[in-house]
């Protein structure tokens, strides 16, 4: 010991018993120190191996696969007229149509000059759910479902019928030149008709994740401008059973893929997703003046998700279901809640044929 330490003249002093460890003495500070350091750097070393042995994040634009994709430009050079523009919307289950209605309500009080077209899922929805809608303004037009690839394996139970949103490219056999498509559970707060000027054949508002995602480029695909075509429909459906993309998002994840290159990005206040306000809420403070559609994506005010069936909710069940979103997540979207709530309202003072409905078979 004297030799390894005799250039700073280290004396070595026994501890009291009192001190004495199962070695016989404690270790010296240095040593102390130097395995810190090392377990410190093992428990790092051994980290980053389990994690270079994660899967990356997928990218769509790192997995780039060709598709014969529209042309980024509207090849017509100029602004559709109003009799050909559409706001659509999808019904798959009698659960969702007073979320469309509702919808379809507030698309109608923000002065839109659009027609307003809703393709839904043949043979699965009742004539009270039809009823409603059209109540509201809809044009119903039923629609063959699209099946997912590989027989659904790996996609999450509730976007299985999700494919068949990809019928909203074939309006243009009814004469639509532009769309605008909002899911089921969005509501419109200001209009947004500029949208229908876009010279652009694909446009989104980039989505927002939980996890360490956070804010990307990918797009979320509640919000959804285009210019109809047969012809680009019959591309996807060509493509989807071959495609190498993550099933779990369903269709979302493919049109990610399938636009990856020409997506033009929309504001935020386009699909104001709610998890922007749980991820950022003063971000959210600062654009909630500007917000057009709302996106209920982390509460639906208007689904009982503990119920397996597909039934339309009665006034008092629709009232519950309100009450307990407002109540979630600390009531953290009570606020936005009770914009659907007023909205809700607004329709039954308006739309008198609405509560005629109940009980109607076609």
């Amino acid at each position: 010991m004297n030799f390894l330490f005799s250039r700073r003249n280290y004396s070595y002093t026994p501890l009291p018993s009192t001190h004495t460890t199962v070695l016989g003495y404690w270790p010296s500070r240095r040593w102390i120190v130097l395995s810190v350091v090392f377990l410190c750097a093992l428990t790092g070393a051994i980290w980053g191996g389990l994690e270079s042995l994660k899967s990356p994040i997928y990218s769509p634009q790192k997995n780039y696969q060709a598709m014969t994709q529209p042309p980024l430009v509207y090849a017509g050079g100029r602004i559709s007229p109003r009799e050909k523009r559409a706001i659509v919307s999808t019904l798959y289950s009698d659960s969702y149509a007073v979320g469309v209605a509702v919808l379809g309500h507030s698309v109608r009080r923000a002065n839109t000059t659009a027609r307003l077209i809703l393709p839904y899922l043949e043979g699965h929805i009742s004539g009270e759910a039809l009823c409603m809608v059209r109540a509201v303004g809809w044009q119903p037009i039923p629609v063959p479902r699209i099946d997912p690839p590989h027989n659904g394996k790996g996609i999450y139970h509730r976007f299985v019928d999700q494919y068949t949103k990809l019928n909203i490219w074939a309006l243009d056999k009814m004469n639509i030149e532009q769309a605008i498509y909002l899911d089921a559970d969005t509501l419109v707060r200001r209009n947004f008709d500029e949208l229908f000027d876009l010279p652009f054949n694909f446009a989104a508002v980039p989505d927002i994740y939980g996890d360490k995602r956070g804010f990307t480029v990918n797009f979320n695909a509640g919000v959804l401008v285009l210019r109809p075509s047969s012809e680009v429909l019959d591309v996807m459906k060509e493509k989807i059973e071959t495609a190498d993309f993550p099933l779990d998002q369903a269709e979302q994840s493919f049109l990610n893929l399938f636009f990856s290159a020409n997506a033009l990005r929309l504001p935020y206040e386009y699909n104001a997703n709610l998890a922007i306000k749980k991820s950022s809420p003063t971000m959210w403070e600062g654009m909630k003046e500007e917000i057009r559609v709302v996106h209920y994506t982390l509460v639906k005010p208007f689904l009982d998700e503990s119920l397996a069936s597909s039934k339309i909710l009665t006034e008092e069940e629709l009232r519950k279901v309100m009450d307990s979103a407002a109540k979630k997540k600390s009531s953290m979207f009570a606020e936005e809640v009770q914009w659907w709530r007023d909205a809700y309202h607004k329709m039954m003072d308006d739309e008198e044929a609405t509560k005629h409905c109940h009980g109607v078979m076609s």
